[in-house]
C-alpha cells in the first residue's frame, strides 16, 4: 500500500510540476493578471486531480479505522471491503488480523467452555482465587458448598463467601510459601467434614491458587455403615454362642439332672446353633446378591401361583399367630424372573408381615399391572413403623423398635432389596405408626438384571 501511495504522489507532484512549467513559459508574454489567473487555474486543477486521485485511498482508510472500532467492541466478524489496488494491502492485512482475532477468541472461549465444563463435571468443589484471595472463578459443586450464586461469589474474597479463617489461613499460607497446603476442616452449619487443598497456579494470571474441597459425608457415612456392620454381626454370634457355652458348661458341670434336662439343655443349644446357621447362611447369601454372584435364571412366573406357593409354606406360621392370609386368585399376570428369587422375595415380605400382625388380624397381597412394570404388594395390620425409621427399615440388622424382641437378625428386607435390584426392579414401603405397613415391589414385566451393566449395580452397591 506504501508503494502505491508514493506513486501515486509523485506521478501528481509530476505532473503538476510539468503544468506549472508550461503554464510560466506560455505567461511569458501575457499580463500579470492573466499569469495569476493561470496560475490559480493550474493550482485548482491541481488540487481536483489530487483530491480524485487520493479520495479512495482515504475512504479506505475511514473504512478500517470505523472497523478496527467494532472490532474492538467485539464485532469480531467485522470485515473491509478491497477497493483499489493502492489499498489492498492495508485491507487484506486487517482482515487476515480480524480473522486471527476472530479465531484466537473463539479458541480461548472453547477452552474456557472445556474447563469449565471438567470443574462442573467435578463432584469436588473447586475454587480460584487471585492474590488477594478474591474469587475469580468456582464450580457448580463450590456454589452448593458456599450456598451462593455466582453473582455473590464472583469478584469478592473468599471469607466473605466461606466465612471459615481456617479455609482462608489455608489460601494464604498456599500463596505465600507458593507451595500446596491441605488440611480437614468442619464447615458451614451443617459442620460438613471437608478436606481443603490449596494448589499454586504459577503464571496463572490472575488466577493464583486452587482451592479444592473434598466431601467426606460419603466416605463417613461409609465407614459408620462398615461399623455398625462389624458390631452388628458380632453382637448376633455372641449371643448365641455365649448361650451355648452356658448351657454346656451346665452340661459339664452335672448341674443337670435328670434326662428331661439334658433333653431340654440339648434342644436349646440346638436352637442357638440353627440361630448362628441362619445367621451366617443369610449373611452368605446377602454377600453374594450384592456382588452379583448369584446366578439368576429367569423364566416366566405367575406371581398369584408364586405367592400361593409361599403362603402354603407360612401357612402354619399364620394359624400358630392367628393370623389370616388373604392371597389374590390366579391373575394371569406373568412376569420374567428367577422363581426361586422371587419366591424368597415373596417369602420374607409375608413373613415379616406375619411376625408383626396381631392375633385376628389379615395379612394381604395384591398384584396390579402397571403396563411395563407388575406392582407385588403385601399389607399387614400391626403397629406401622415410624416416620424415622422408613429410611432405614431395608438396611443390614436394622430392627424397629417394636421388633427388637421378635427373633430374627434383620436381614430378610435386606435380601429383598438386593434381590429385586438384582431383577431391575424398586421396592418400598408405605407406612404410618398404628396403621400397619404395605411393603410393594415393582418389577419390569421384561427380565433386565442380567443386561444392568456391572458399574451400576456396584454403584447401587455402595449406595445401600
Amino acid at each position: 500500500m506504501i508503494g502505491g501511495l508514493a506513486l501515486r504522489a509523485a506521478v501528481l507532484a509530476a505532473g503538476v510540476a510539468a503544468a506549472a512549467m508550461v503554464v510560466g513559459v506560455a505567461a511569458t508574454d501575457v499580463s500579470s493578471g492573466a499569469r495569476i489567473a493561470l496560475f490559480l487555474v493550474v493550482g485548482l486543477g491541481g488540487a481536483a486531480v489530487g483530491f480524485v486521485a487520493f479520495a479512495n485511498a482515504t475512504r479506505t482508510v475511514a473504512s478500517v479505522s470505523s472497523a478496527s472500532d467494532r472490532l474492538a467492541g467485539g464485532e469480531l466478524g467485522e470485515r473491509v471491503a478491497v477497493t483499489s489496488w493502492a489499498t489492498g494491502d492495508l485491507t487484506r492485512n486487517f482482515n487476515h488480523m480480524a480473522a486471527r482475532v476472530q479465531a484466537l477468541f473463539q479458541s480461548t472461549d472453547a477452552e474456557h467452555a472445556r474447563l469449565e465444563a471438567v470443574f462442573d463435571a467435578s463432584t469436588d468443589a473447586m475454587i480460584a482465587l487471585s492474590s488477594d484471595t478474591s474469587i475469580r472463578f468456582l464450580n457448580r459443586a463450590a456454589l452448593r458448598i458456599l450456598d451462593a450464586t455466582p453473582d455473590q461469589a464472583i469478584a469478592r474474597p473468599l471469607i466473605e463467601n466461606a466465612r471459615d479463617y481456617e479455609l482462608d489461613a489455608l489460601v494464604r499460607r498456599a500463596i505465600s510459601t507458593r507451595g500446596s497446603a491441605a488440611t480437614f476442616i468442619t464447615f458451614g452449619p451443617n459442620r460438613t467434614p471437608l478436606r481443603a487443598v490449596a494448589v499454586p497456579i504459577p503464571a496463572g494470571g490472575d488466577w493464583a491458587v486452587l482451592l479444592i474441597l473434598n466431601d467426606l459425608t460419603e466416605v463417613q457415612r461409609v465407614d459408620q455403615v462398615r461399623r455398625d456392620f462389624l458390631s452388628n454381626v458380632s453382637h448376633e454370634l455372641r449371643t448365641p454362642l455365649a448361650a451355648v457355652k452356658a448351657l454346656v458348661e451346665s452340661l459339664e458341670s452335672g448341674a443337670v439332672e435328670g434326662r428331661e434336662d439334658t433333653i431340654e439343655f440339648l434342644r436349646r443349644i440346638h436352637q442357638q446353633v440353627d440361630r448362628q446357621t441362619t445367621l451366617v447362611n443369610e449373611l452368605l447369601d446377602l454377600s453374594r446378591i450384592e456382588s452379583g454372584a448369584i446366578e439368576l435364571r429367569p423364566e416366566p412366573l405367575d406371581l398369584a401361583a408364586v405367592l400361593a406357593e409361599a403362603g402354603s409354606l407360612l401357612r402354619v406360621r399364620a394359624e400358630a399367630g392367628h393370623v389370616r392370609l388373604e392371597l389374590p386368585e390366579s391373575s394371569g399376570v406373568r412376569v420374567e424372573a428367577d422363581r426361586a428369587s422371587i419366591l424368597r422375595v415373596v417369602s420374607n415380605l409375608l413373613d415379616n408381615a406375619i411376625k408383626f400382625s396381631p392375633p385376628g388380624s389379615t395379612v394381604s397381597a395384591a398384584i396390579q399391572d402397571e403396563g411395563e412394570l407388575v406392582a407385588l404388594s403385601v399389607r399387614d395390620n400391626g403397629p406401622g413403623i415410624s416416620a424415622h425409621a422408613l429410611p432405614r427399615v431395608f438396611e443390614r440388622f436394622y430392627k424397629g423398635d417394636s421388633s427388637r424382641a421378635e427373633a430374627g437378625v434383620g436381614l430378610g428386607l435386606a435380601i429383598v432389596k438386593h434381590l429385586v435390584r438384582a431383577h431391575g426392579g424398586t421396592v418400598s414401603v408405605e407406612s404410618a405408626p398404628g396403621a400397619g405397613a404395605t411393603f410393594t415391589v415393582r418389577l419390569p414385566r421384561t427380565f433386565v438384571g442380567a443386561r444392568a451393566p456391572a458399574a451400576r449395580r456396584a454403584e447401587e452397591y455402595h449406595q445401600s
